[in-house]
């Protein structure tokens, strides 16, 4: 359809007005919605809502208009979610929301100074899109939600909307408390002007930096608030201005504030999941773009420098390889000393503080590699008694594991008493739990060696001996026990592996969990036929299911391998692998572009790795 080149009724395009905003008004100046308006002006509203470029040249031909006006405010999609807002690149989460906020203060002036109907005068600024700016400084009042609208069209349809809340506008019924603007409120209208400030965040992404300081400032506000208590939508400011603080001073001050951060919060023996909350979870799981691999670097080093972690231990997604910081109390578990008597060694050679000049022996720290000769000196050699505490074993446990052939003896002589080393007994323990996942409440899927042993009526060393060889794939770590008892695995993959001939097939969704897989993911690749599968009744309900049975999981194991998995065979990170193999031209298994998250097959990484197979 041929544009229309004269309108006689257009609105003046305002500071800051977004492009679905500029259009929307004039839609309701000429009486129809804006979508209609587009579509007989041939344009497309869903493409001026993505900041299109021939669109808004389009319409500001159609309104005599300078195109840059409208490209100025107005957020370019650029594809896979991503947006282009005043030259920075952000993700649909950052820009796009499906709740619209707005100053009311604002609003209201535009009515007031218009002798246009108060909806076809009110509309969208561009700063108000962007989920981190939180203040309007020019009336200093906070920006309140002024619609949810999920539908984009709808949604952005501004003027429409704007029918519904200017009588609440005008009556001042959604005008809040003011504050006055801070330091971060000001940096980040800075940063949308394209002015740089002093600052140690601004060599960063614009949104991953505000995002790290609202994640951060959220931790250091769990000293008040419960971390699991969401901030309503007029305090979101608090955690960003928080955050913001301590980041935008540089890495020594956050490191600094980390530190505060793990005594104050939570007991000794909580691990830094538990101490950072969401800060900790979403750099390690959620956010892995290259925009955050700064910050994801820093709270990385940060935990293996100033937290005792060693193999076994997980951290941030990627199991511990080796031990960089010891503490007296981890030190002494190794060692099954006691804490006290291990401390005043350690003081003697100045690895250490006393007690009391020092921190407890949870967080009185050490480098694992200077004290190695002076442990290493001290003997650890014990009695059976001794070394089943030492390991948090039970006697019968214990004598049950040595009749299969498991913890023998360091000395054993027919003139003293057999004695074992428990440096040796942790050092095996830790091997057994190489990339085990954290668990800190396990829930049904998850047992210790014990109750699983007696669940499957076999002996503990059949699931020991399963787990030495490597056969199993989901191994957990109870992040509030110690030795052989913080030991987890699941059930229905241990009762797998004994290839029981009349074991029971598993559902899609506990072989998701089994694999690391999402149960989306799992689901598409079974029903896609890249994974074999046996249709039967439900247990329970008799209804039809698809299941896996021992031979069908065997057969996936054999041609598929999951990132993590990958990473612990090969005994290093999966966020470094995952970089690695990327550049190695090495793809996830995507056939005709269906994702099902990272897996690979294991023929083409055994080509990347060198000598392996290539597929026929």
């Amino acid at each position: 359809m041929t544009l229309t080149t004269e309108l006689s009724l257009i609105p003046s395009i305002r500071g800051r007005e977004t492009a679905f905003s500029f259009v929307s008004r004039i839609a309701a100046l000429n009486g129809v919605g804006a979508a209609g308006f587009c579509a007989d002006m041939g344009l497309s509203f869903s493409r001026i809502i993505e900041g299109k470029v021939e669109d808004l040249l389009g319409l500001a031909t159609l309104c005599r208009i300078d195109a840059d006006d409208l490209k100025s405010w107005s957020p370019l999609y650029l594809g896979n979610r991503e947006h282009s807002f005043r030259g920075h690149r952000l993700h649909a989460k950052a820009i796009k929301e499906s709740t619209v906020r707005g100053c009311p203060i604002c609003l209201r002036e535009d009515a007031e100074t218009s002798t246009d109907a108060p909806e076809r005068a009110m509309y969208v600024r561009g700063d108000w899109l962007f989920r981190p700016a939180t203040l309007c400084l020019k009336h200093k009042h906070p920006l309140v939600p002024l619609w949810t609208q999920p539908n984009p069209i709808r949604r952005y349809d501004a003027a429409a909307r704007m029918v519904d809340i200017a009588p609440g506008i005008l009556a001042g019924s959604l005008d809040r408390e003011h504050r006055d603007p801070n330091d971060y409120d000001h940096w980040i209208e800075a940063r949308l002007l394209g002015k740089h400030t002093d600052s140690w965040l601004d060599q960063f992404e614009l949104y991953a930096a505000a995002h790290f300081c609202e994640l951060m400032g959220r931790a250091i506000w769990a000293l008040r608030i419960p971390k699991w208590k969401k901030f309503k939508s007029e305090h979101a400011w608090m955690a960003f201005e928080m955050g913001f603080r301590f980041a935008t001073l540089g890495e020594d001050s956050i490191r600094a504030a980390l530190t505060e951060l793990q005594v104050a919060i939570g007991a000794a023996t909580d691990g830094p999941k538990k101490k950072f909350g969401a800060l900790y979870d979403r750099l390690a799981f959620d956010l892995a773009g290259e925009e955050y691999e700064p910050f994801r670097t820093l709270l990385r080093d940060h935990i293996a420098a100033t937290w005792p972690l060693g193999p076994g231990d997980d951290l941030m997604g990627e199991p511990v390889l080796e031990r960089r910081v010891h503490s007296v109390r981890t030190a002494a578990r190794e060692l099954g000393m006691d804490p006290r008597r291990l401390r005043k060694l350690l003081v003697e050679v100045g690895l250490v503080r006393p007690p009391e000049t020092g921190q407890d022996d949870q967080w009185e720290l050490f480098d694992a590699l200077v004290a190695q000769p002076h442990l290493a000196s001290l003997n650890t050699l014990v009695s059976a008694k001794d070394f089943q505490e030492a390991l948090s074993m039970s006697r019968s446990q214990f004598e049950l594991l040595r009749k299969e052939g498991f913890f023998p003896p360091a000395i054993h002589g027919d003139d003293h008493k057999p004695l074992w080393d428990v440096r040796a007994g942790h050092r095996y323990l830790e091997g057994l739990l190489a990339g085990a996942e954290p668990i800190y409440v396990p829930m049904h899927a998850w047992g210790d060696i014990p109750k699983t042993a007696q669940r499957l009526k076999v002996s503990p060393g059949t699931i020991v001996s399963l787990l030495e060889r490597g056969k199993v794939q989901r191994v957990g770590r109870h992040m509030t026990r110690d030795g052989y008892e913080a030991i987890l695995v699941t059930h229905d993959e241990i009762e797998r592996l004994l290839e029981r001939p009349n074991a029971p097939g598993i559902s899609i969704e506990v072989f998701a969990r089994q694999t690391g897989l999402t149960p989306s993911a799992a689901m598409r690749i079974v029903r896609d036929g890249h994974v074999p599968s046996t249709e039967g009744p439900h247990p329970k309900t008799s209804a039809s299911q698809r299941f896996l049975a021992p031979c069908d999981i065997t057969a996936f194991h054999m041609r598929f391998v999951t990132l993590r998995g990958l990473a612990v065979e090969l005994g290093t990170s999966w966020q470094a692998l995952r970089y690695k193999l990327a550049d190695a031209g090495v793809r996830p298994f995507s056939p005709e572009g269906n994702v099902y998250g990272a897996i690979y097959e294991r023929y083409s990484v055994e080509a990347y790795l060198g000598g392996g197979p290539t597929k026929d």
